[in-house]
Order: structure tokens, then sequence, then C-alpha cells
């Protein structure tokens, strides 16, 4: 059984911390699972510009908290980053001789068409592999959880090793493939950068609504309207709420660093003001047509009330 050392660059960030619990956790979570995988780790290396707490047991000789990352970088068989996708590639490019001979690259970053090229040139040019991949899930997921992640195969003459290695590093997920980082990033500025822009100004217009001669009532506005609402608005809040709990690079990353956003929440915003001319009008039939046409469009790929049974489901869960 091969026996590997293992670096988390970003270690100290939430997602860093969920990778260090996952592979520290193996031979418990692969026995959980009933994996015939031969993953077997010797080191957890952990680096990160910043303090890594998290209560760890320094006399555990098989975790070390190290300030050298290119020392590391030299001795470790698999490479995780988890930071910002700017800083990958510096590093990448910085350390790029340095790394182990097979040794294994992993980038979880949201955003994929820059560095997809960066990682292509670094598994051409050498006999490291590169695992381009994006866990479609946050630090709160359980590590046994089935959980879900994305993969943008990098290298053509690598592509068996790669699915080979994350089906051992991750035999439990679910895979899905998409072929092109940029196809990738495109879906991704719906699923995410959307869904982040539409809360986050929603979280915005609370906030000024709460400073608003108006909306003063007797307590808190958020409170206020939480205790009185129904499930609309208890599960728009509480994504909303939760969404600000990620870093603001994440933000950064998906509103700025992913070119397809721009034209995504464009798009939305178009749609946006186009119904709200309409609202302002008083233009009922026109409203009315566009209500119906939308569900009767959704209607023929989902069932909305599945969807809104599910809804009810997790309220009451």
């Amino acid at each position: 059984m091969k026996m590997r050392n293992i670096l988390i660059i970003g270690a100290a960030g939430k997602m860093g911390k969920w990778f260090f619990e996952y592979f520290m956790n193996t031979k418990v979570k692969l026995n959980h699972i009933g994996s015939a995988s031969d993953l077997s780790i010797d080191k957890i290396f952990l680096y990160d510009i910043k303090n890594v707490g998290y209560g760890l047991n320094l006399k555990d000789k098989n975790i070390v908290i190290t300030n050298n990352m290119s020392e590391s970088v030299k001795v470790s068989d698999i490479i995780i980053f988890c930071i910002p996708v700017n800083e990958i590639i510096k590093i990448i490019n910085g350390n790029n001789v340095s790394f182990k001979h097979g040794a294994i690259i992993i980038e979880i970053s949201s955003i994929k068409s820059a560095i997809h090229k960066v990682l292509l040139n670094t598994s051409m040019n050498s006999s490291v592999t590169t695992l381009c991949i994006h866990p479609m899930f946050g630090p709160g997921s359980s590590i046994y959880a089935t959980n879900k992640i994305i993969q943008i195969p990098v290298d053509v003459n690598k592509s068996k090793n790669e699915e080979d290695l994350i089906n051992e590093l991750f035999p439990s997920f679910e895979k899905i493939i998409i072929k092109s980082p940029e196809k990738h990033d495109l879906a991704i500025s719906v699923i995410i950068s959307l869904i982040y822009f539409i809360n986050l100004v929603f979280s915005k217009f609370i906030v000024e609504m709460s400073d608003s001669k108006e909306f003063q009532v007797e307590e808190n506005l958020i409170h206020f309207l939480k205790k009185i609402s129904g499930s609309t608005f208890k599960i728009q809040s509480l994504l909303s709420e939760s969404i600000l709990t990620d870093d603001v690079s994440l933000f950064l990353t998906l509103f700025i660093d992913n070119d397809k956003s721009i034209t995504t929440i464009d798009r939305y915003g178009q749609l946006f003001n186009n119904l709200l001319c309409r609202i302002e009008k008083k233009d009922t039939e026109h409203v009315k047509e566009y209500i119906l046409s939308v569900r009767n469009t959704i209607e023929k790929d989902i069932d909305i009330n599945q969807s809104y049974y599910l809804l009810y489901k997790f309220l009451n869960s």
C-alpha cells in the first residue's frame, strides 16, 4: 500500500479545513462507505499565511504545520490548493520545477478558464498530474456525505490517470464531467454567480429598509419580518444569510474573475427591468401572460408540484 504525503495550501480557510478533516479521517471514512480504495496517508502538511488553528493535536507526527511551502511542495505527493485562482497560478508557475516526481496537483476553484491553461501546461511539461475539480458543496457538508464534484479533464494524454485518481481520492463522490472550462464557467455564472448576486442585493435591500423611516417598527426589522413571515421569506432569508458566511474572495471570484458572470447578470437585469416596466405601467395582461408563459415552460421539464412538496418537507424537517 503506497503511503502519500498531502500538502493543503490555504489550510486556515473553511475548505482547507474540510479537506484536512476529509483526509485525516480517510480510513474511517473509506470503511464507512465500504470502499476498496488503497489510499493511505503518511503525513498531512498544512500551509497558510494565516494561523492554522482548529484545535490540532500537534503531538500527532502525521500532522505538520509548515511555514515553508517550497520545501513542503518538494516532498508532497498530493497538493491541494484551497486559495484564490490568481494565487494558485503564481504558486504553480513559481514552483513548477520543485514539484515531486509524479505528484498530483488538485485545484478546487470556482472559475476554471484561466487556471485550466496553467494546469494543462504543467501536466504536459512534467511528470505531474493535475486535477481540475469543483466541489459542489460548502465546508459545512459532512465528510461522510455523498458529495458532488465537477471534473474538468486537463490533459487528454493523462485522462485515464486523472479519472482513476479522482475515483481513488473521492470514491464516494458523485462525479460530473464538463469537458470545457468555458462551459463550466458559463454554468457556474447561472447556478452560483447569479444566485449570489440576487441574494447579496436582497440582503442589501433589507439593510437599507431597516434604516428607512417607513419600516421603523418596535423591534429589529429582520427579526420582525421573520416573525410574521411564511415559507417564502423564510427560505429566501435563510439562503441570503448563509451566503454571507462565505469569504469575500469567493464573491470577487464569482463576480469579477468569471467573465461569463457579467453577461449572465446583465441578461437577468434586462429581464428584471422589462418586467418592472410592465408592472409600473399596470399592464395586467402582459404580467399575467408572463407568469403563465414561465410556468408552462418550466412545467415541461420540472414537476413544480413536487418542488412545492419538497420545499415544505425541508421546512418541516
